[in-house]
């Protein structure tokens, strides 16, 4: 459904809502899928969207809400007016990974009472996964995995399939993964492989022993960035005895890769966590205005470090003209570097390690900007004052601004890397706001305290 389908839709249901024409409205939603479903509930005012809800059968609204979890803040809201009953039968329709995330939006009281409706063998599985951090493998991870054994025949492992796919369910997969006796994942053997092998084979001699497996409190960012270096449509997730207990499918992972990206966009761009799809504007306040305070305090900072200047600043008015470049400038140096390295760190191209090579090689680039900018700078200068002092103070402090914005920008995040602190952070208002103060701290400090006639004299 493209963006006008949903917005004409998005018009028409709310009519219907007013005009309380329920058998029409179910009737526009029956063609529908649920993600069309969710789309247009994101448009929609929550006492319409729970109208909608309860209108569509309980499969169709559990999958409705199940892909309303891109959107935690809506989803949140939406729970909170739904009862523990209608709760209930919605996860009892949910994948046990998601319906783990759906319980973990939930208070206390209401999760409890909502594991409580629950099946025993639904409420034991849920009630493990929760004990798992939401952003780690263990979190994402489904608890149904195809595992036969080593020492098991082709014939009888193709058995066991059967019988796991009879009472778990059908759902895709490609391989199954080789345990031991002790459960102890030590292989994979492909589906096809599987089949097409003879019926009297043992499955240790089929098997690839070259097993990818990542521990179950590993975080999200890493399982994803590990899945694209191994090419790994499903990851399987061990325990701390190597045990398999779990894997990680593509959704999940295609999940990771996006939230994590808008995490790190938010973290630039200074709105934080903020939803695209938030409708609450108190919420989107509270999570931009941290990030602004962060800015003012580094403004109010600066404006000291100007009023040190201040009776100079009077004197040679000229030295003003430049202060919003050298800004600007050092602050988009700083970007660039800490951009790359936050790139680098989350690909696994840059490691923690890594600070001094990094470090070395943005200094490098800073520095052959900072000449050719520099060179400008000094010829703007010159132009504007017809002073060959000031010319050459100007073009020497911001090179040095330049190579300091590289410095913040790309040993920042490292540091924060090895704190085991979103690299992210070091982007956008922090390093903006340290490459305000500090650079027109330099270039302050040079075009007042350096004369073009004592650097002559050295």
């Amino acid at each position: 459904m493209n963006k006008s389908r949903d917005t004409q839709y998005h018009k028409l249901v709310k009519k219907l809502i007013s005009t309380e024409r329920t058998e029409l409205l179910k009737s526009v939603f029956e063609p529908l899928k649920p993600v069309e479903i969710a789309n247009i509930l994101l448009q929609l005012k929550l006492q319409h969207q729970l109208v909608v809800l309860e209108n569509l059968e309980r499969e169709i609204s559990s999958e409705v809400l199940n892909n309303l979890q891109d959107s935690p803040s809506i989803l949140g809201d939406i729970v909170k007016q739904l009862s523990p009953d209608r709760l209930s039968d919605a996860i009892e329709d949910m994948p046990q990974d998601d319906a783990a995330d759906f319980v973990g939006l939930l208070d206390d009281d209401k999760a409890d009472a909502l594991l409580e409706r629950l099946p025993e063998k639904d409420r034991e599985e849920l009630t493990h996964l929760l004990q798992y951090d939401e952003e780690s493998a263990g979190g994402l991870m489904t608890p149904y995995v195809v595992a036969i054994r080593k020492d098991q025949t082709v014939a009888a492992a193709i058995k066991e399939i059967q019988k796991f796919v009879k009472k778990e369910g059908f759902e895709l997969f490609y391989s199954a993964y080789v345990v031991d006796e002790y459960d102890h994942l030590i292989g994979t053997i492909g589906t096809t492989e599987l089949l097409l092998s003879e019926r009297n084979t043992l499955i240790e001699n089929l098997m690839n022993p070259e097993v990818v497996a990542v521990d179950q409190d590993l975080d999200q960012e890493e399982v994803a960035r590990i899945a694209k270096e191994y090419d790994l449509v499903v990851v399987p997730v061990i325990d701390k005895h190597l045990r398999l207990i779990g894997r990680v499918t593509l959704d999940d992972l295609v999940d990771v890769i996006v939230e994590e990206h808008n995490q790190d966009l938010g973290h630039i761009a200074g709105t934080g966590d903020e939803e695209v799809t938030e409708t609450s504007v108190l919420r989107a306040s509270g999570d931009r205005l941290p990030w602004l305070l962060v800015g003012l305090f580094g403004g109010f900072l600066t404006a000291i470090v100007m009023s040190f200047y201040e009776n100079a600043l009077v004197s040679l008015p000229d030295v003003t003209y430049f202060i919003p470049l050298v800004a600007a400038l050092g602050g988009s140096i700083g970007i660039q570097s800490s951009s790359i390295v936050v790139r680098g760190l989350a690909t696994g191209a840059i490691q923690a390690t890594d600070m001094l090579v990094r470090l070395w090689k943005e200094l490098r680039v800073a520095f052959l900007n900072g000449i050719i900018c520099s060179f400008i700078l000094a010829g703007m200068s010159w132009y504007l004052t017809h002073d060959y002092g000031r010319a050459f103070t100007s073009g020497i402090s911001l090179l040095i601004v330049v190579c300091f914005a590289a410095t913040v920008g790309s040993t920042i995040p490292i540091i924060l890397k090895r704190m085991n602190i979103d690299p992210a952070l070091a982007t956008g208002p922090f390093i903006t706001t340290t490459s305000d103060i500090i650079g027109i701290a330099i270039y302050l400090g040079f075009a007042f305290n350096v004369s073009f006639s004592s650097l002559l004299s050295i």
